[in-house]
């Protein structure tokens, strides 16, 4: 038997049953404890708010019946990235996950679907949304741009958003159990179970890397597409001071925005704002050379409001300090 539910009708059943449950769902402080629903099944869900941006997902239930869900396009803010333990969760038409797999969505554009969870015994699904900002955080260059294997996690509202399913890795089993037996309370935990969770987001970005990185079928740029992205370049190198975004450089050059920036990293071997960055800084590299300008000039000449990003960036890039680049030629 499968029952079809929309994301409203999920939400009143639990609604329901949370003011009808003698023990209503329990906050300590990050986090927030409650049961599964009798009408869906049993068993207890957790939701972790470890920090601003990123939250955890523990759901250990087993399902009365089976059940689909229907859902409608919509921006997703997100990444989010999830484990099934246990037995076959879900079902995106003819796309499982199932147990020792995990499923990772982007940023981007949630498309119109029907996802199927068939009756199971008992399983865990864990799940982990985390805020585009704290990845760049952690793997974004100097100039604050993905590395190219990560880019199509990030895709504006109006794209649809990235999904990859893959395999489970011993590594990943050994982390998820730990935060399964997380033996520790209070501000200890969360410590222990945000430091789990970026285990696993190195180790699946890992694997999204050694997907990107297998070699591609050689794609050919046709002559006009080349012509316009040398004109791309050259647009955004007359406004280092406010350059245009990906978008609306697409629009002006007349191709679409994949095309750009795949082309573009074709052609001149990085994404366009890695080149621009680079720029910038050999711009200011040359500036400085003449001595007649203060580092905080040379900062707002090239487009760079922070003239301590300014200082961090050329030192990562020329190995000294732009202050003591300058004083070199006075």
């Amino acid at each position: 038997m499968t029952i079809i539910y929309s994301p409203a009708d999920l939400d009143e059943i639990f609604e329901a049953s949370q003011q009808t449950d003698p023990n209503p769902p329990r906050s300590d402080d990050f986090v927030t404890r409650w049961k599964i629903p009798e009408l869906i099944g049993q068993g207890i869900g957790q939701f972790f708010e470890l920090r601003q941006g990123l939250s955890l997902h523990i759901n250990d239930w087993q399902l009365r019946y089976g059940y689909m869900t229907t859902d409608y396009s919509k921006p997703e803010s997100k990444l989010n990235y999830g484990f099934c333990i246990g037995s076959e969760r879900f079902r995106f038409k003819d796309t499982a996950v199932n147990s020792g797999q995990y499923v990772l969505w982007g940023k981007g554009m949630s498309k119109r679907q029907v996802g199927e969870l068939p009756a199971v015994k008992q399983g865990f699904w864990i799940q982990v949304y985390m805020m585009p900002e704290l990845l760049y955080s952690f793997v974004g260059d100097a100039s604050g741009q993905l590395p190219a294997a990560f880019e199509h996690l990030v895709k504006p509202p109006d794209e649809k958003r990235s999904l990859q399913i893959g395999t489970t890795t011993p590594q990943m089993q050994v982390a998820l159990q730990q935060i399964l037996q997380c033996p520790y309370q209070d501000m200890t935990q969360k410590m222990y179970l945000e430091g789990k969770i970026w285990e696993l987001t190195a180790l699946l970005l890992e694997q999204v890397k050694a997907k990107q990185d297998l070699p591609d079928p050689i794609w050919q740029l046709k002559p006009e597409d080349v012509d316009r992205i040398h004109y791309a370049k050259e647009l955004l190198l007359n406004r280092l001071e406010n350059p245009p975004s990906l978008t609306e450089l697409a629009r002006q050059v007349e191709l679409n925005e994949c095309t750009l920036k795949r082309g573009f990293r074709q052609v001149f071997g990085k994404s366009a704002f890695s080149y621009l960055h680079d720029y910038r800084l050999e711009q200011a590299r040359q500036l400085l050379t003449t001595g007649e300008m203060k580092v905080a000039e040379v900062a707002q000449a090239i487009g760079f409001a922070d003239p301590g990003y300014l200082a961090r960036a050329f030192r990562k890039k020329f190995g000294c300090y732009p202050g003591c680049y300058r004083r070199q030629f006075k």
